[in-house]
């Protein structure tokens, strides 16, 4: 979802200041989970936030491959669909599906789907944090036209959309006999979103994007009192 090259001398100030949005969201969670939790819950919490901010390096290599073949060069509607769910959205949400995958969810601190979406947004979280930093720097190798302002005001709260999407499924992988369907609906269905979203911004279609927000917030909204509210027995 780091897929921005624009007006750099308008985007890196928005950008500075939203920065500080994601890991004070994280701060907040941190704190508030130590409260309630033990120690490991709140540790691994931690874990989660760094893992994300290092996922980011999926995103930067797929940036680099694209751009070695040209593909970051929006010239045709396939480019445009291409970079917006493979470049961006498949790379972005793969680094953060491994971490949820294979390094949490299998923890005994995920007693519930709820908790699964709790990592998951941490993760999100770390690596909003970290993708933000790398634009600011200019680490990113990206000629995608994204509309600056907007994008970076909804770069994290997009990946909270993201995380909520993936976690729920992940979650429920983990208290159900369908581990491998249920992961893979996360991933798909988180890499879907992503895409859809940056194809919106590629194509400056904010009519598109306002049905898709509308639309995605009730979705998430359903999957997590559905989280809330779902306490399954674990599979044998």
């Amino acid at each position: 979802m780091t897929g921005i090259s624009l007006k750099t001398s308008l985007m890196r100030p928005i950008a500075t200041i939203t920065l500080g949005l994601a890991p004070l969201i994280a701060i907040f969670m941190y704190i508030y989970f130590k409260k309630r939790s033990d120690s490991q819950f709140s540790r691994l919490l931690l874990f989660s936030f760094l893992a994300g901010g290092a996922g980011v390096l999926i995103l930067m290599a797929a940036e680099t491959i694209s751009g070695m073949f040209g593909l970051n060069e929006l010239l045709s509607l396939k480019r445009i669909l291409f970079y917006s769910f493979i470049t961006i959205g498949g790379s972005a949400e793969f680094g953060k599906f491994i971490i949820l995958r294979y390094f949490i969810i299998d923890k005994k601190e995920i007693r519930k789907p709820i908790d699964a979406i709790t990592f998951s947004i941490m993760t999100a979280l770390g690596f909003s944090t970290v993708a933000l930093l790398f634009f600011i720097f200019n680490l990113f190798n990206i000629k995608a036209n994204f509309p600056a302002t907007l994008y970076a005001f909804v770069f994290v709260p997009a990946n909270i959309l993201f995380s909520v999407i993936m976690g729920f499924f992940v979650g429920m992988a983990k208290f159900l006999n369908a581990r491998i369907v249920y992961s893979m609906t996360g991933l798909i269905g988180a890499v879907f979103f992503h895409g859809i979203f940056n194809f919106c911004l590629l194509t400056n279609d904010f009519k598109l994007l306002s049905l898709f927000s509308f639309g995605s917030t009730v979705i998430v909204l359903i999957l997590g009192l559905k989280a809330a509210f779902t306490v399954p027995e674990p599979s044998n």
